[in-house]
């Protein structure tokens, strides 16, 4: 029997996905199940296994709620879109209950608890005769062939997908050989060592995609003239707390490092100094040009606007830049406390870091092109987005660090991706305050106060990781005595094969 038959609309379900678990490990329970019913007709969901099955039933029963979908009951003109659940009307009956008196315009009969001896077609087959529309979940193939037609939950879901190896690499090493695939693609040896320690610093931090994962596609935007290796940045204002810096479309980091320098300098001279950067290309992790805000004593944050990659709260296209803010506050010890996050909810080159481990990604990290939850990673690149981290509080996040970086918004930046040929023309903003110039306030002690307070909540005690920074510390301590992992399949796109020299140098995903 076909899907409609002639027959006037009973009710749709339409790409429903379920999950179970904490944030950023969940697993998929239901992956987007479609199915319309018409009045009249039985079409049985054959569930893979009780799990999925009845997490169907919760949710159609308003019990449990659905990430992603949308249930519209045609008779009742009612819709329901985002964590459905039925529209009024609707009635979910178990196999061997009565099935309820009067009309049932849409009934869905859960079968999945069923006796032996009871099939669940007896309470579908009288909803039908009275026009009603009748979804009938089983996990039985048996039951299921007894309705009109048969739908597959997740009957053919795709295979976890096994990590590619990884190559560890020593800190030296990987700087050795990130400079020198530079190098050797025309870059000035202390130009191509200062982008090296910036790729480098990122992934020792943990934060892997803003490491050597990039340098394949510096070397094709070298080639192909998006970063002008010899580009000199130029002070197009010097005077003032308050000053310009062109890049000239050379590498980000050239230009970022010059800044951040001068930023910090000036503001330990004159209290409160900021420099602006124009015509720029992708600067990597902005944490990683914290040192000249410690070696300055000055607390430093830094704004960054990029190329649209992320979507707006409930919409699919990505339109909005993946933007990055960075604090640096200095500390006796030397080791400051940094505040490092991008405006999405994930970084996007976290996902193109599980697409080189052929990983698959939470399904809160990227949105399809028509704004469904995805856990392919490869959707980046097709027209995807990152979701705006927190909803319209993080959207105004977004809003201000566009505002307040200046120059230019991300709509206007070029996709170093899709337009290899052309410099991003990013901009940046790099503030720094001095303390003694705010009074002198007594930052360590605050900061002290403050961290406790934060650990004084987990009446447990606190997790070893509850505050920003200690994240990365821990990465740097397994950096150390591990080594740096490097995607097998950048190793091998870089010829890096007999390069690697950490003390386990290769192994599986790390």
């Amino acid at each position: 029997m076909t899907e409609s038959a002639g027959r006037p609309p009973g009710f749709r379900i339409a790409d429903l996905i379920v999950a179970e678990g904490p944030e950023g490990a969940e697993r998929i329970l239901i992956a987007g199940l479609t199915v319309t019913v018409a009045a009249g007709e039985i079409v049985a969901v054959l569930a893979d296994g009780t799990g999925s099955a009845a997490a169907l039933i919760q949710v159609l029963a308003g019990r449990r709620r659905a990430q992603y979908g949308a249930i519209d009951a045609g008779r009742t003109g009612r819709s329901r879109r985002i964590r459905p659940s039925l529209p009024a009307g609707v009635s979910v009956v178990a196999a061997h209950e009565r099935c309820p008196d009067g009309p049932a315009p849409v009934l869905v009969v859960d079968a999945t608890g069923r006796r032996p001896e009871e099939s669940g077609a007896e309470p579908a087959r009288t909803a039908a005769r009275r026009g009603g529309a009748v979804l009938l979940v089983t996990t039985d193939a048996e039951v299921a062939a007894s309705a009109d037609r048969t739908v597959h939950l997740n009957r053919a879901p795709r295979p976890e997908p096994r990590p590619k190896a990884a190559v560890r690499f020593t800190t030296e090493a990987l700087r050795e050989a990130a400079a020198g695939s530079l190098t050797a693609a025309g870059v000035g040896a202390e130009r191509a060592a200062l982008v090296a320690r910036v790729l480098v610093d990122a992934d020792v931090r943990g934060h892997f995609s803003h490491g050597v994962g990039l340098l394949p596609m510096y070397l094709d935007r070298l080639r192909q003239g998006g970063i002008d290796p010899a580009a000199e940045p130029e002070w197009s204002q010097e005077e003032g707390s308050v000053v310009r810096l062109d890049a000239r479309g050379g590498f980000g980091q050239v230009a970022a490092d010059l800044a951040a320098g001068r930023c910090a300098e000036r503001a330990a001279h004159t209290g409160l100094a900021a420099v602006a950067v124009r015509g720029n290309n992708h600067v990597g992790m902005l944490a990683a040009y914290r040192d000249h805000f410690v070696r300055h004593g000055v607390v430093g944050l830094v704004l960054n606007v990029s190329g649209p990659s992320v979507a707006a709260p409930g919409a699919g296209r990505p339109t909005l830049g993946n933007d990055a803010v960075c604090m640096v506050v200095p500390r006796e010890d030397g080791s400051p406390l940094v505040v490092d996050f991008a405006t999405g909810t994930v970084a996007s080159g976290k996902s193109r870091h599980a697409a080189h481990r052929g990983e698959q990604v939470p399904a809160n990290w990227l949105v399809d092109r028509e704004g469904r939850p995805t856990t392919d990673p490869e959707e980046l690149d097709r027209g995807g987005a990152v979701p705006v981290f927190g909803g319209y509080k993080g959207l105004g996040v977004a809003v201000i660090t566009e505002v307040l970086a200046g120059g230019t918004v991300s709509p206007l930046v070029h996709k170093q991706r899709a337009e290899p040929e052309r410099t991003m023309d990013c901009s940046q903003l790099f503030l720094a305050l001095a303390p003694d110039a705010f009074g002198d306030p007594p930052v360590e002690e605050l900061l002290d106060v403050l961290s406790g307070a934060v650990a004084a909540g987990y009446p447990q005690g606190p997790p070893e990781v509850h505050l920003p920074e200690q994240q990365e510390r821990l990465a740097e301590t397994v950096a150390a005595e591990h080594g740096v992992p490097v995607p097998a399949s950048v190793v091998e796109q870089l010829g890096w094969g007999a390069l690697h020299a950490a003390p386990a140098t290769t192994g599986g995903a790390a």
